[in-house]
C-alpha cells in the first residue's frame, strides 16, 4: 500500500523533473511520428506506450515523492539507453544514449527528495 508523502521540492528537484517531464513529453511525441519515418506500426506503438507511461508516472506519482516511482523512471533510462546495443543507425542510437545520460542526470538531481533522513 502507498502512502502520500510530502517532499519539499527544491529547485535542483524541479529542475530534474521538469527536464524528465519534457523529455517523455518529446519523445511520445516523436514516437507517434515512426509510421511517417516507414517504420513499423508496431515499434511505433510500443514506444509510444512507454513513453506516455513515463509521462504518468512523472506527473502524478514522481511529483508526489513516491519512491517507486523514482525507481520506475531508471527503466525508461535503460530503455533509452538499449538502442545503443539494437539499432544500426548510429546516428538515432547516439542520440537515445545523450539523453538517456540527460535522464540520469536529471534523476540524481531529484534523489536527495525521494530519499532524505529520517524518511
Amino acid at each position: 500500500m502507498s502512502t502520500q508523502t510530502n517532499i519539499t521540492h527544491s529547485d535542483t528537484f524541479t529542475i530534474g523533473w521538469i527536464v524528465l517531464l519534457f523529455i517523455s513529453v518529446m519523445a511520445t511525441l516523436n514516437h507517434l511520428m515512426l509510421p511517417a519515418y516507414g517504420d513499423d506500426v508496431g515499434l511505433a506503438i510500443g514506444w509510444t506506450g512507454y513513453s506516455a507511461y513515463a509521462i504518468v508516472i512523472l506527473a502524478i506519482p514522481f511529483r508526489r515523492g513516491e519512491r517507486w516511482a523514482w525507481y520506475s523512471i531508471w527503466i525508461l533510462v535503460l530503455g533509452f539507453a538499449a538502442p545503443i546495443l539494437f539499432i544500426r543507425d548510429e546516428g538515432i542510437a547516439i542520440v537515445y544514449l545523450i539523453l538517456a545520460g540527460a535522464m540520469s542526470l536529471c534523476l540524481l538531481l531529484t534523489r536527495p527528495a525521494f530519499f532524505q533522513k529520517g524518511t
